[in-house]
């Protein structure tokens, strides 16, 4: 079987209200034609993040997302 290990950032915006229910789909069409998505799910690059933070993105964001295809919604 196929695994992709894909990153989501789901941000601010659509991204907040929309990624979840997209990840649950996209599980179903794995399933559904036999391969496997591993989600790693990711805070950062959000308003949220930011008042946390002081900065949109950890300094070891590019580390972070070394080796792995990016899931990103955004308007």
């Amino acid at each position: 079987m196929k695994k992709y290990r894909i990153a989501s950032i789901a941000g601010d915006g659509i991204g907040l209200e929309v990624v979840p229910p997209s990840l649950k789909i996209l599980r179903k069409v794995a399933e559904k034609h036999n391969f496997q998505i591993l989600f790693d799910e990711f805070d950062f690059s959000s308003c949220d993040y930011y008042e946390k933070h002081g900065k949109m993105l950890p300094d070891d964001w590019k580390k972070k997302l070394e080796n792995m295809m990016l899931f990103f919604l955004v308007r």
